[in-house]
């Protein structure tokens, strides 16, 4: 067996290196329909990236045999993985694929047990199926209701994704009420209060103003980091307010990075201010945060007019530096 997927990963490595011939094709059909997930996943890959949407069939109908063969055929998930996320490149239309990723648990053996191997094919599914275009909100809904209850912290934090995709105001009160049950992992949260503010707005800042007292710092720090990414200026606003209340470094990092994601004038502004009076760290953190942006020469300059303004020669040295 372990020779036969040599040779496969062998075969398919060599096909990459050439073009997509009416040949080629028929081998990585052949593969998908017949061969193990390991190389199923490889070939589904390369399908992906030849962009062939004339074989969206064959990798849907791969994925049931994988889901019908369990561990014995596709251990790990692999090909599995591989297959949604072909599929939900290419425009795969067909939500039933989806259903089917969103409700697969593999336990496979380890030491002392057994152990799930699908939480990443759960979590990618409900992504994809988010963006199906061929599923009803009801439907769609149902499914990724119950993986906001998933035993593994990344489904959830998918399903919590997924329901802010599918863009439904009618999913809002979902998340709102998985915050209020609240989660053991706050990035579950985390996601919750992100997609409430994209299909509430302005309507959900009044919430996580609520939030922002909590008794728990990791609920109290995902609340202020859902407010410091939003698109909507009240609530950057709202979360650079709290910045002097903020005293763990850690977590005015955390603040800095979704800040850094927001893109909108006012969170651009409070890092460039950070910038020009800021210490060491926290203008060393606010300069990773906007890096890849620095391309653009009006924020460069707007970054270099920050940095000599601030109080420290040997700081403003070591921060031009990093341009």
């Amino acid at each position: 067996m372990a020779k036969r997927l040599e040779q496969k990963l062998a075969q398919i490595a060599e096909l990459r290196r050439g073009e997509p011939t009416p040949a080629a094709i028929q081998t990585l059909q052949s593969i998908v329909a017949k061969d193990e997930g390991a190389a199923v996943a490889r070939a589904a890959e390369l399908m992906m990236e030849w962009g062939l949407f004339d074989q969206q069939a064959h990798l849907a109908q791969a994925f049931k045999r994988l889901l019908a063969g369990g561990a014995e055929t596709d251990p790990q998930c692999w090909g599995k993985v591989a297959l949604i996320k072909a599929l939900r490149t290419l425009g795969w239309h067909d939500p039933e694929v989806y259903l089917l990723g969103c409700r697969c648990v593999q336990l496979e053996p380890v030491w002392g047990g057994q152990e799930d191997s699908a939480p990443s094919l759960r979590a990618l599914s409900a992504q994809a199926l988010a963006e199906c275009p061929g599923v009803s909100y009801d439907r769609a809904i149902d499914a990724l209701v119950i993986l906001l209850a998933d035993p593994a912290w990344n489904v959830r934090v998918g399903a919590a994704q997924a329901i802010a995709s599918l863009g439904y105001p009618q999913g809002a009160p979902l998340l709102k009420l998985k915050v209020l049950l609240g989660d053991l992992e706050p990035r579950v949260v985390g996601a919750c209060l992100e997609g409430l503010l994209h299909l509430a707005r302005t309507e959900a800042i009044p919430f996580l103003r609520e939030l922002l007292g909590h008794k728990d710092t990791a609920v109290r720090l995902e609340a202020v980091c859902a407010l410091a990414a939003s698109s909507l200026p009240e609530a950057v606003n709202l979360a650079t307010s709290t910045w002097k209340t903020l005293t763990d470094p850690r977590s005015r990092k955390a603040v800095i990075a979704a800040l850094a994601s927001s893109h909108t004038p006012e969170a651009l502004d409070f890092l460039l201010e950070l910038l020009s009076k800021a210490s060491r760290s926290e203008a060393m953190a606010v300069l990773g945060a906007i890096g890849p942006r620095l391309r653009e020469p009006e924020l460069l300059e707007r970054a270099r007019q920050a940095i000599a303004q601030n109080p420290s020669p040997a700081l403003r040295d070591e921060l031009e530096a990093q341009l």
